[in-house]
């Protein structure tokens, strides 16, 4: 579709331009998120959840006495479709 007196220009190389900023704008995320996670420059700290070895020992063992319906041979998974072997 032309209009009059509207002069027309090809778009040249936008696509690499447009990949490009794509691949930094994920790249300067994935940074940031890796500072703000590690250094934690605002204050906090981790919660005792993470940090304590005796809670993570306290929970593997919990889920595995959870009672189980399906297959009595097999642990109750917290996350079936991450921790799943088909």
């Amino acid at each position: 579709m032309s209009f009059p007196g509207v002069v027309q220009t090809p778009v040249k190389g936008t696509g690499p331009a447009i990949a490009l900023a794509i691949v930094i704008g994920f790249a300067a995320a994935g940074a940031c998120t890796k500072f703000l996670s590690l250094n934690m420059p605002f204050g906090g700290k981790l919660p005792g959840t993470v940090t304590n070895p005796e809670w993570a020992a306290a929970t593997k063992q919990r889920l595995k006495s959870w009672p189980r319906e399906g297959d009595p041979d097999s642990p109750v998974v917290m996350n079936p479709a991450r921790n799943s072997k088909y």
